[in-house]
């Protein structure tokens, strides 16, 4: 119910209710509030930089109304980073736990009027989604995983989605266009951690200069990676890939393990 409010009290919106509560866009008698926005308020004024919170303290903070599917208020959280806040999960930082995220920085306070509008994004059309997956053979430029391979870590299978080479504000701070070449594919995990501070992508100066470096023989290898458009990858390769995202206690005991299967001392 809405309550008595002062001006200066920027936790709620002009009928007293506070932003994380409303589910009416104010001003309008249907038009939904947005799940995003309320999400985005609740964190704003209820967290402090560097605190943590699970999506079950998301879900009794917003009420019944707010959906109670992990990976739909994945997404949301998701939709918040393209809006300048940073919440990384235990992907990204694992010293948190598997339902865990941490408020690493506030974004845009997007349930403000016309907030969200600033974060308008030029969204790429079905035609340049299957031209940038075509010419990247459909699979993730960042990992190189697939649309039929898994990950290692939870056996959940890939999702690609497009992205940036160099980040769209970058661009235009330079006065300069977007276009095909400056899109990539990734799958939907790399996609979430690719961020602005990414340095610039490989210039072809430079590649073609440490290319002089190579012998014969690398050059005819990182040839034929290069005509199949990925690097195959053997069971030692993936073994490693897994073993590498193990806890460093964890690291060490492989180490010790493949020391001992080999006959190693010392």
């Amino acid at each position: 119910m809405p309550v008595e409010t002062s001006e200066n009290d920027e936790t709620r919106a002009p009928d007293g209710t506070p932003w994380w509560d409303l589910t009416i866009q104010p001003g309008t008698k249907a038009k939904p509030f947005g799940q995003e926005k309320r999400l985005a308020a609740w964190l704003w004024f209820n967290k402090s930089l560097g605190d943590t919170f699970t999506m079950r303290e998301l879900r009794a903070a917003l009420g019944p109304d707010i959906a109670d599917n992990a990976e739909h208020l994945n997404r949301r959280l998701r939709e918040l980073r393209k809006c300048d806040w940073s919440i990384p999960s235990q992907r990204t930082d694992s010293t948190l736990a598997q339902d865990e995220y941490r408020l690493k920085a506030k974004g845009g306070q997007i349930w403000l009027p016309g907030e969200r509008d600033k974060y308008k994004k030029f969204a790429p059309s079905a035609r340049i989604r299957r031209l940038v997956m075509d010419q990247d053979g459909s699979r993730c430029r960042i990992c190189g995983l697939g649309p039929d391979d898994t990950y290692y870590e939870d056996g959940e299978r890939v999702r690609l989605t497009i992205g940036h080479l160099v980040p769209q504000e970058r661009l235009k701070s330079r006065g300069a266009r977007d276009d095909l070449s400056n899109w990539r594919t990734e799958c939907s995990r790399c996609n979430e951690t690719v961020r602005d501070e990414v340095p610039d992508p490989e210039q072809l100066d430079e590649v073609l200069a440490g290319l002089k470096r190579l012998t014969a023989k690398e050059a005819g290898q990182l040839l034929e990676w290069m005509r199949k458009g990925e690097r195959p990858r053997s069971r030692v390769d993936q073994a490693y890939d897994r073993a590498r995202r193990l806890a460093a206690p964890d690291r060490a005991r492989v180490i010790g393990k493949l020391a001992e299967r080999l006959g190693e001392t010392g």
